[in-house]
Parts: structure tokens; C-alpha cells; sequence
């Protein structure tokens, strides 16, 4: 998922374009990830240079309602 592809799609409101950018973020960058995502999905993978790694395929997300405010 790209947020600038995001923001291609919900460029006629400005407002929901950095909300959802916002919560992309959040999402993938935070610190405090631990405290609000519960993985439910992995699976194996092979890099490029021929590394095995996990990745992610799904998860939830736990937010308090301050936050989505």
C-alpha cells in the first residue's frame, strides 16, 4: 500500500487524505506498536538475496477512542 496512491484516491477530501495518512503511519511506524496490533497472519519468504524472513499478512488494530476521535 502506498499513501501517496492513497492520496491520488482520496484527493477530492483533503481531510480523510491525512487522516488515512495518518493512521498508516501510525500503523507501520510506531514505537508503540506492541500496545495496540495483535498479528494474526504470517507467512515465510525468500528475499532477493535469497534471506528467509517473516512476513506480515494481516493484523488488528486496538485503538482507544480518544485516538479515533
Amino acid at each position: 500500500l502506498s499513501v501517496a496512491l492513497s492520496g491520488i484516491v482520496l484527493a477530492r477530501c483533503p481531510a480523510c487524505a491525512r487522516n488515512f495518512a495518518n493512521l498508516y503511519c501510525n500503523n507501520i511506524c510506531s514505537p508503540d506498536q506492541s500496545l495496540f496490533t495483535n498479528v494474526t497472519r504470517i507467512a515465510n519468504r525468500t528475499t532477493a538475496l535469497g534471506t528467509r524472513q517473516l512476513a506480515v499478512l494481516e493484523y488488528q488494530c486496538f485503538y482507544r477512542q480518544a485516538f479515533a476521535d
